[in-house]
C-alpha cells in the first residue's frame, strides 16, 4: 500500500511553491512514498507551465509549475494540486513502466473527480489535460516525470473563480502575447462554489481529495507533518526567458494548446540551438535530451525527425497532444526556413 502524506498550504508565495514541489519530489524518489499537496497562492498571479517562455516584468506576479501544461489564473480564488508520486504507475503498480503515459493523467486524476462527486460537483475528466463540471472548464491538468522518475501530476481548480480570468490577467501580465493561451469565455467555465453555492475552505477541499485518492486507490492518505519553509527558488520563473539568440520561431496549434520552436542557426546551416516552449506536456528529461542531442545536426527533415524520434518514440519519454511525432520536427523546420 503506498503511503500518501496530505500536505495542506495556505497562502504561499510562488517561488516557495515551486521549491516544495522540487523538495517532496526528491523525497518520493528517496523513500518511495507519496505526497498530496494542496494549497493556494498567496495573491493574484499568472501560473505559467515549465515549457512558457516568461513574459516582460509587470504588475501581475509570476508562478511557475514543475510540469508543462497550459498557462492558468492563480490566487486566492483558485487551488493547486500537488500529486507527488515515487514513480509514474505508483498508484496502481510498482512497475513505473505499467502505465505508459498517455494513461497518466487518467488515473491521477481519479482522486479529485471521486472526491469532488462525493461533495456533489459533477466533475468528469473529459480527456487531454482538463476537468469539466456539467460542460464547463473547471480545471487544468499536466504532469511531469524528472530525471529520477519521480512523477508530479499537477492541477489547477477553480474554487471561488473561474478560469475565465485568465484572459484579462494574461491582458494585464503579457500584453505583448509572448504566452499564447486560448480565450476562455465566461459561459464556457465554471467553479466549484458556482456548484455548491459556497465557497469551502481549503481545508475541507484537501480532505475531500484526500477521501477521494483512498476511496479510488490502495493508498493510505495521512496527515503529514509540519515542514519547515523550502529555500524560494525565484531564478525558477525566469528558466524559458526569452532569449536574443533564438531569432528564429515557429508556433503549431496543437490538441493542448500551442507548441512553439525557438531556434538559432550556425553559418554551415545547422542547427546551433533549439529550445521547446508553450504548453507542451512532456517529461522534463526528454525535452532537455532532444535540445542537447538537436545542436548540430542539420536543418533537414529526415535529420530533425531522426533525433525526435530516438528521443520519443521509446516507452520513457513522452511529448503528448502534439499527435504525431512530425509535429515537433516541423514546427523546429518552420522556425528555421
Amino acid at each position: 500500500m503506498l503511503r500518501v502524506s496530505l500536505l495542506v498550504e495556505p497562502g504561499v508565495e510562488p517561488p516557495a511553491s515551486s521549491a516544495r514541489d522540487r523538495e517532496l519530489l526528491a523525497q518520493a524518489a528517496a523513500d518511495g512514498v507519496g505526497f498530496l499537496r494542496v494549497y493556494t497562492l498567496v495573491a493574484e498571479t499568472l501560473v505559467l507551465g515549465r515549457y512558457h517562455r516568461r513574459p516582460p516584468p509587470s504588475a501581475v506576479p509570476l508562478a511557475r509549475r514543475l510540469a508543462g501544461g497550459r498557462a492558468a489564473p492563480g490566487g486566492p480564488g483558485f487551488v493547486g494540486v500537488s500529486l507527488v508520486l515515487p514513480h509514474r504507475a505508483a498508484l496502481v503498480a510498482n512497475d513505473p513502466l505499467a502505465l505508459a503515459p498517455e494513461q497518466v493523467m487518467n488515473r491521477c486524476v481519479r482522486g479529485i473527480l471521486a472526491g469532488l462527486e462525493a461533495v456533489g460537483v459533477p466533475a468528469l475528466y473529459p480527456g487531454r489535460e482538463t476537468i469539466t463540471a456539467g460542460g464547463r472548464l473547471l480545471g487544468l491538468l499536466a504532469f511531469d516525470v524528472d530525471a529520477h522518475g519521480a512523477c508530479l501530476f499537477e492541477a489547477v481548480l477553480a474554487l471561488g473563480s473561474d478560469l475565465a480570468a485568465l484572459p484579462p490577467l494574461l491582458d494585464r501580465a503579457d500584453p505583448g502575447g509572448v504566452v499564447a493561451a486560448a480565450l476562455v469565455l465566461p459561459e464556457q467555465a465554471t467553479s466549484v462554489a458556482r456548484t455548491l453555492g459556497r465557497t469551502p475552505a481549503l481545508e475541507e477541499v484537501a480532505a475531500w481529495l484526500a477521501r477521494g485518492y483512498a476511496a479510488r486507490f490502495d493508498v493510505r492518505v495521512t496527515p503529514g507533518p509540519p515542514l519547515s519553509a523550502p529555500a524560494p527558488d525565484a531564478a525558477w520563473i525566469d528558466w524559458r526567458r526569452p532569449r536574443p539568440d533564438l531569432d528564429r520561431h515557429a508556433r503549431t496549434p496543437i490538441m493542448v494548446g500551442t507548441l512553439e520552436a525557438h531556434a538559432a542557426l550556425a553559418p554551415d546551416g545547422r542547427l546551433a540551438a533549439v529550445e521547446l516552449a508553450g504548453d507542451l506536456i512532456a517529461d522534463s528529461p526528454g525535452v532537455a535530451r532532444l535540445e542537447t542531442e538537436l545542436v548540430g545536426v542539420g536543418a533537414a527533415a529526415a535529420d530533425v525527425q531522426r533525433v525526435v524520434e530516438a528521443v520519443f518514440a521509446g516507452p520513457v519519454h513522452f511529448a503528448l497532444g502534439v499527435g504525431a511525432l512530425r509535429t515537433i520536427t516541423d514546427t523546429i523546420l518552420r522556425a528555421v526556413a
